[in-house]
């Protein structure tokens, strides 16, 4: 009976994917913190609202995908093609976390222009997982979505949106349509392009000739704009001053940023020129690089953190972005580390 509790509870586990549940679920706080929240209570409950809303878009993604990604040599194990959960299940979870999302705003943080946030975002992730394999630029949907949700995050504080608080949305929204749009559809293009499946890839010319991907300068330049995008829009708040490039006279935050930035063009690069045949090796330049545009957010803001939540928090945030995709990858999936991608 135990073990069979425990086999269930990582099936559902595998469905909700926690090790990219910071991903979303830091996107309000963070949000908050920029426009002047720095009570524990309130940004914990703001997590709690994150993580609900990173539920209801992945599974809610499960859901609508069922019938493509049986198509799928590589996600045939996933919790709901392999039938471990029932589609009636999955619609409850996603429903539920919605639900109990839109009950914690209504009863800790409501305002009419918070709770209208916070439904146009569910209805954008809507929008994305119901036609994202229909029409090619549906990640910038998705990145809309998010970027909203922090912006959600933001108003619980004050209707009036600091220009750090919608600087720090908009990283969202660029890390959003690079890992989508890039790099999650980078590695289904044969699949997609079999099933007629028109992503941004594909539109941009990319193909696949004998196990290699095929890719025009176009959609390289298109890759890399965006991900300098990403990482210049992340800079701004040094050049505004809403957090400080110096730590005692030493510029620590500065030169994190700065190795943040090298690896991810770095892995942007990896991402880009990996085989097919090296599925694996991709999907960890994938996953490395999901973790360092993590980490981009609580480094730029360093100095900001420190002064207005204290030195150990921050630390401990950190630790957390660094930890928590790791320790829950290997939980679910062992030394591989590989996620069912």
């Amino acid at each position: 009976m135990g073990y069979e509790i425990v086999t269930i509870l990582r099936e559902y586990l595998k469905l909700v994917r926690p090790y990219g549940i910071l991903f979303i679920g830091f996107a309000p706080v963070f949000g908050a913190v920029c426009n002047g929240q720095f009570q524990a209570g309130p940004l914990s409950l703001l997590l709690v609202i994150g993580i609900l809303g990173h539920i209801f878009v992945f599974v809610q993604n499960d859901y609508h995908d069922m019938e493509v990604d049986r198509h799928s040599k590589y996600v045939v194990q996933r919790p709901l093609i392999s039938g471990t959960i029932s589609r009636t299940q999955a619609r409850v979870l996603y429903l539920g976390a919605f639900f109990l999302a839109l009950a914690l705003a209504l009863i800790f943080f409501f305002t009419p222009r918070s709770f209208l946030l916070l439904l146009l975002s569910f209805f954008l992730m809507t929008v994305y997982n119901r036609y994202s394999k229909r029409k090619p630029g549906m990640e910038y949907v998705l990145g809309a979505a998010v970027f909203l949700y922090a912006l959600f995050g933001a108003v619980t504080v004050s209707d009036e949106v600091s220009l750090l608080a919608f600087i720090i949305a908009c990283v969202a929204f660029l890390q959003w349509v690079f890992n989508v749009g890039v790099s999650a559809n980078l590695k289904d293009v044969e699949f997609d392009t079999k099933l007629g499946i028109r992503t941004t890839p594909v539109v941009l010319g990319v193909h696949v000739v004998q196990n290699t991907l095929k890719k025009p300068f176009i959609f390289t330049l298109y890759a890399f704009g965006i991900k300098i995008a990403h990482i210049m829009v992340a800079f701004l708040p040094f050049l505004l001053e809403g957090s400080l490039i110096m730590i005692n006279g030493f510029p620590l935050p500065l030169l994190c940023y700065l190795l943040l930035a090298v690896m991810m063009l770095f892995t942007t690069w990896g991402i880009l020129t990996t085989s097919l045949s090296k599925r694996d090796t991709l999907l960890r330049y994938e996953g490395v690089h999901e973790g360092l545009a993590l980490l981009i957010i609580p480094v730029v803001l360093l100095t900001y953190l420190i002064e207005h939540i204290g030195i150990l928090p921050t630390v401990l945030l950190v630790f957390l972005c660094i930890t928590w995709p790791l320790l829950s990858l290997r939980m679910l999936f062992g030394n591989t580390l590989i996620p069912l991608e």
